[in-house]
């Protein structure tokens, strides 16, 4: 019968039209009874519904039939009613609530009756009792059945689980005597069920592993489940067993028997030690993956979206205990703007449509701080495709954030250095194809980005690197060898405008899954080379204008580097006496022009015209000028030389001023035959370097020139004196020899003669010098060698000295070899120098001693006096000529020129000349000769 036939326009009159007008109503509230306590936690709807709705149905059809019959006879069996109680047997259902819940359904039933205000008739109460009580019996009797069913079923799975178990099952009485033994045990006894049963374990144990078992049984019977180590002698041998033993207890809750589960673990017992230290690594293992990993969380949700599921990631990221969070919803974790956008709700719509849901956003912790997260909610369905739940999977990416955060501040930053880098930076890939450059590489290279972007490199590179790059990059990709890549080398770029530069490149390379990528850092080291080179250029000026100090050779060299390095054509021109610049040199860069420019020697510009070098001279500065007609007009003397400056073909010229020590020398000309207004600030300073250097250099050499003629003429001077002065002075020595050697003069004129013959001498020696000093100055005192013996020429030497100074002791020692070649007149200057110094610059009451001594192939002379010291500071200057100490020349005739002298003729000998002078040693001066023998 439809459900329609009985469903009326207006309100229900009896109790079969209340079950099918308010049919789901009635279900609604028998539902929501069954969850109040009645039901088992956690059953769907759906379970919970069962098939209440095809009962009541049934319910309202045997109500109708007992209003058109007035019978109240229901059927004795109802399948509803056993699908039912059958249905409650598998979701969980006692028998208790079995029978509770239908008189849930008869009060839910009753109480709508009751709120419609229906009048319902015996017969009906009748029938609905009658009904449901019949339903209870077929529900309830369906349920014993399944049970019992199940219940035979599983002492029969049982009973063949126990007999197939690989491992011994068995149950002892109270007594110790064998109930029960499985195929197992038996065979591990090497005893039938018959042999066992009824006997205890002292007919097959020795009696000490019988009292073992009899105590681990006592504490069984006890009524405690126990777990023991048991080692059992048996046909195979000692064998260890894990035996489960625990307590049967009987109707009065007594232990009447025990049962046992023994497992063989001999095997496992050998190994335990290893398992236990693997484990020990593995739990630590775990710890630390565990303790690593902190940014998931895995949870499940049922299909409603509450949590049901909850793990350690979970509670670390998110805060909440398991405690906490079962059972809520999981919208608890979305923020407050997204739950009012409705995410949570169409999170899992999506997958439960589409099978899973994948975002991306902010996330609550318990403390209400906010973190980013990435979610996957997963939809899990049973094998019958029914929705089950749902799992989410959340990660904590708020690190991975703030690194993108942090890379996005630091492409910035990147992209900031490279608009505001002043080198060129360019990316290629493995092509060679540009795929970006920076600013400053059009500041470098003339072109716009959009000129070089998808263009091969080569554009940007002189011959041959054009040629060669391709191949280079091709040989890199296939073989690994680097020219430049990592390593950084000079090379040279090509500009826009096909002018060439030197830079440094520096490459680096980027491995990515796309491919590679080189980046190169130009740098243009155009100024840096100018200005290497222009440091060599004056290093080399110095060096060359140092070498002479020769004035034409000078100005030859200044020309020669500045055509070589610097300008086209040269012209150097220098003051001279008469106040007017005179020409000294010009040169050429073309050889083929030299007829040419040698023409430009006759026309020094004019001290008082108005030529534009005469202009730059005057005012000691250097200028840069761009020639025009007009400014050849000013700088030629006449018709002629404006001839010959067309000829020339000036373009641009510097003019530099020599100027040193504030004397203005000349001017020196450095001419272009071509324009070069882009280099001229930098080459009018080279020119100023060049042109100090120059000037320094013909300053010295001027200098060295006017010494040198100084000397000549003092030269002269003290040559033609020492010679005029000879003749007189012999005359004189020889009048008053004479003098002296006559027997009737008288002592007055004796000593009148003996002192002008004294004073003659000293002058004829003082003359000697001059001469010896002058030789000395021009080259060297010759030196003429003959055979003698040395100590005795020193002895005779010595005794000539003692003549001279009556009145001082000087005391003479000789020892070794004293023969060998000097030239024994200037090694008699030697000795009465240094012994005449001696005796001048000692105490009277003092001797002085002299000793000569021969060692090996040379001979050796010192002469010592006692007295003052040499002062330190005059140590290093003693042996320069016109050094005197305080107490020389006293009435002597001293030029100081003897020491100067002495070493010079002790140099010519090849010997060497020493002092040592100190308060507590004295003076001790030492020649040492080499032998020189013939």
């Amino acid at each position: 019968m439809s459900s329609d036939t009985h469903m009326t326009e207006s309100s229900p009159h009896t109790l079969a039209e209340v079950l099918e007008t308010r049919h789901e109503e009635i279900v609604d509230r028998w539902t929501e009874r069954l969850r109040e306590g009645l039901a088992p936690e956690g059953l769907t709807q759906v379970e919970l519904e069962d098939h209440i709705g095809d009962y009541l149905w049934q319910m309202a059809a045997v109500l109708h039939r007992q209003e058109a019959r007035g019978d109240a006879s229901v059927p004795d069996w109802s399948p509803v009613a056993r699908e039912h109680g059958g249905q409650r047997l598998r979701v969980g259902f006692d028998v208790r609530s079995l029978v509770r819940e239908y008189h849930a359904l008869r009060e839910c039933i009753l109480d709508l009756v009751e709120e419609t205000g229906v009048r319902v008739t015996l017969g009906e109460v009748r029938a609905l009792t009658a009904f449901i009580t019949t339903s209870i019996a077929e529900g309830v009797a369906e349920y014993t059945r399944q049970r019992d069913a199940a219940s035979q079923r599983g002492e029969e799975r049982l009973r063949a689980l126990l007999e197939q178990a690989p491992t011994s099952i068995y149950a002892k009485d109270t007594q110790g005597r064998y109930l029960f033994s499985n195929r197992h045990h038996q065979q591990l006894m090497g005893r039938s069920l018959e042999e066992m049963v009824g006997r205890d374990d002292s007919a097959f144990f020795p009696q000490e592993l019988v009292d073992t078992l009899w105590a681990n049984d006592a504490q069984v019977l006890a009524g405690r489940t126990c777990a023991f180590e048991e080692v059992v002698d048996t046909p195979t041998g000692p064998r260890t067993f894990l035996s489960v033993k625990f307590p049967l207890v009987g109707a009065e809750g007594q232990p009447t028997a025990l049962g046992g589960i023994s497992t063989d673990i001999t095997l496992h017992t050998q190994a335990e030690a290893e398992r236990t230290r693997l484990l020990r690594e593995s739990e630590e293992r775990f710890r630390l993956l565990v303790e690593t990993v902190e940014d998931y969380a895995i949870y499940m949700l049922d299909p409603e979206g509450r949590v049901i599921s909850w793990n350690t990631g979970a509670e670390r990221i998110k805060g909440y205990r398991a405690e906490e969070v079962l059972g809520q919803p999981f919208s608890l974790f979305y923020t407050p703007e997204d739950m009012a956008r409705g995410w949570p709700e169409r999170c899992l719509q999506a997958a439960a449509t589409h099978g899973h849901c994948r975002s991306e956003g902010l996330r609550v912790r318990k403390d209400g701080q906010r973190f980013w997260a990435d979610a996957v909610v997963t939809a899990l369905r049973d094998e019958h495709g029914v929705l089950r739940g749902f799992s989410d999977v959340t990660r904590d990416i708020s690190k991975r954030k703030r690194a993108e955060q942090a890379l996005r501040e630091t492409t910035q930053r990147l992209q900031a250095i490279l608009e505001t880098a002043v080198d060129s930076i360019i990316t290629i890939d493995e092509r060679g194809v540009i795929q970006g450059v920076n600013p400053a590489t059009q500041r470098v290279f003339g072109y716009t980005p959009e000129e070089v972007i998808g263009r091969n490199i080569s554009m940007l590179m002189p011959a041959p690197y054009q040629a060669e790059h391709d191949g280079y990059m091709a040989n890199y990709l296939r073989t690994g060898v680097r020219k430049v890549i990592g390593i950084g080398r000079e090379v040279r770029g090509r500009r826009k405008d096909g002018s060439v530069f030197p830079m440094e490149l520096a490459v680096s390379e980027l491995l990515l899954p796309q491919g590679r990528l080189f980046t190169g850092l130009v740098r243009d080291i155009s100024v840096r080379k100018r200005a290497e080179q222009t440091q060599a250029f004056f290093i080399e000026a110095g060096t060359l204008l140092s070498q002479s100090l020769d004035v034409p050779s000078t100005l030859r060299k200044l020309a020669t580097l500045a055509v070589t390095h610097l300008a086209d054509y040269c012209i150097v021109d220098l003051l001279g006496e008469d106040g007017q610049l005179h020409r000294q040199v010009v040169a050429d860069r073309d050889p083929a022009r030299e007829e040419l420019i040698l023409r430009a020697m006759p026309y020094p510009p004019r001290m008082g015209s108005q030529s534009p070098l005469i202009l730059a001279l005057e005012r000691g500065e250097a200028v840069a000028v761009e020639t025009t007609p007009e400014w050849l007009d000013a700088a030629a003397r006449d018709a002629e030389h404006r001839a010959l400056l067309d000829q020339l073909g000036p373009k641009s010229a510097i003019i530099v001023p020599l100027v040193a020590r504030g004397r203005k020398l000349g001017i020196i000309n450095l001419v272009w035959t071509r324009s070069h207004a882009t280099s001229v600030a930098v080459d009018l300073e080279v020119a100023k370097g060049l042109a100090d250097r120059a000037a320094v250099a013909i300053d010295n050499a001027l200098l060295y020139q006017q010494a040198q003629e100084a000397v000549r003429v003092r030269e002269d001077v003290v040559a033609i004196v020492s010679h005029d002065l000879r003749n007189p002075l012999n005359a004189i020595s020889l009048s008053a020899t004479t003098v002296l050697r006559r027997e009737d003069v008288d002592e007055r004129t004796l000593k009148a003669a003996s002192r002008i013959h004294a004073a003659a001498e000293r002058a004829s020696g003082m003359i000697r010098d001059l001469l010896d000093f002058t030789q000395a100055r021009m080259g060297s005192i010759p030196i003429h060698r003959r055979p003698l013996d040395f100590h005795e020429h020193v002895q005779r030497l010595v005794d000539e000295v003692r003549l001279a100074w009556p009145e001082r002791r000087i005391d003479f020692q000789a020892s070794g070899d004293g023969r060998g070649a000097w030239d024994a007149g200037r090694l008699a200057q030697v000795v009465t120098n240094l012994v005449g110094n001696a005796l001048q610059h000692s105490p009277e009451d003092t001797p002085v001693q002299v000793s000569t001594r021969g060692e090996g192939e040379s001979v050796l002379l010192a002469v010592h006096n006692e007295g003052a010291p040499i002062p330190a500071e005059l140590l290093p200057v003693l042996f320069e000529p016109y050094r005197q100490g305080p107490e020389a020349g006293a009435g002597r005739g001293s030029l100081g020129l003897g020491l100067f002298i002495t070493r010079k003729i002790v140099l010519g000998h090849g010997g060497t000349l020493d002092v040592r002078s100190s308060a507590e040693e004295g003076t001790t001066f030492s020649v040492r000769l080499p032998r020189h023998r013939d």
